[in-house]
């Protein structure tokens, strides 16, 4: 088996941009939900939904990156 996936650009590209707007998502709804919240005043709502839209990035590229792998290996013909 070889190091290199034959879809990894592909699915990469897909992880990216489903990533971006995930996270854009993500920022929209955790900022507008922690500005409702009585915080304390150490907190920066903007800050933390920065922080959960770039936890929502890493999850989808990563998630691409993983199924780049797994899925020649789970759509393998059954006699190789």
């Amino acid at each position: 088996m070889s190091a290199f996936s034959p879809v990894l650009p592909l699915l990469l590209a897909i992880g990216t941009v489903f990533g971006v707007l995930a996270a854009a998502c993500a920022y929209v709804i955790s900022y507008t939900e922690l500005r409702r919240r009585f915080l304390r005043p150490d907190q920066n709502p903007r800050w933390m939904a920065f922080q959960t839209a770039v936890v929502t990035f890493i999850f989808f590229v990563v998630a691409a990156l993983v199924l780049s792998f797994v899925l020649p290996i789970v759509l393998k013909p059954a006699g190789q």
